[in-house]
């Protein structure tokens, strides 16, 4: 059961890019969240920051789609560890300059879960390593 409710979170955190409810980042979040990303800057972002980019990323994309493979949830207690390949596609708007840059990447993700007070799911750390070729 708690393996499939963290396949939907993950589903549904992504589908935000597409939706653009970017004000609904804040409730995958754990207080004490992390992130290491794929794209600059490359140091690990603590909660505030890294929900503030995250937030300006996925407001900043257009035509946003994503397909998850291999997508394997091991949960151990009140912690659970999802491991996956992220396709990611769509456009990232500059909205000064009003040009835009394809993105069309593929990388590995691990995303670390911690079930709060309330037994809800909620990501603790982010990392993603960017595929080549």
């Amino acid at each position: 059961m708690d393996s499939s409710t963290i396949q939907d979170l993950i589903y549904k955190y992504f589908q935000i890019a597409k939706s653009k409810e970017i004000e609904g980042i804040p409730d995958f979040f754990d207080d004490k969240f992390t992130k290491f990303g794929d794209s600059p800057p490359y140091d690990r972002r603590e909660l505030e920051r890294a929900l503030m980019l995250e937030q300006l990323q996925f407001a900043s994309i257009s035509d946003y789609d994503f397909k998850i493979e291999d997508l394997k949830v091991d949960v151990i207690g009140e912690t659970a560890v999802a491991t996956f390949v992220l396709q990611s596609t769509g456009m990232i708007v500059d909205d000064y300059s009003f040009r835009g840059t394809t993105i069309n990447n593929r990388s590995r993700v691990t995303i670390v879960f911690k079930k709060d007070k309330n037994g809800r799911w909620k990501m603790l750390h982010q990392h993603f390593s960017k595929m080549t070729g």
